[in-house]
């Protein structure tokens, strides 16, 4: 073979190898968009969950507060 030949053998494993990075940063890039996503997800699902809990704790208090002073 000669040295174009290898010449361009080197040009095409070097082309597969920086394609086969590139798709890698690339799937890994859409991957932390799609963590962010969950996590924010995840936070504002927490939120709210702590919220509904918080109305019922007040909501059970007053009704219990209730019993107690008209009860009895």
């Amino acid at each position: 073979m000669s040295g174009t030949g290898f010449l361009l053998l080197g040009i095409a494993a070097f082309a597969a190898y920086v394609g086969m990075h590139w798709e890698r940063a690339r799937r890994a890039l859409f991957d932390v968009r799609l963590g962010r996503q969950r996590v924010s997800n995840l936070r504002k699902q927490a939120a709210k969950e702590r919220s509904q809990t918080s109305l019922i704790i007040v909501a059970a208090a007053v009704v219990l507060f209730l019993v107690v002073k008209y009860g009895g």
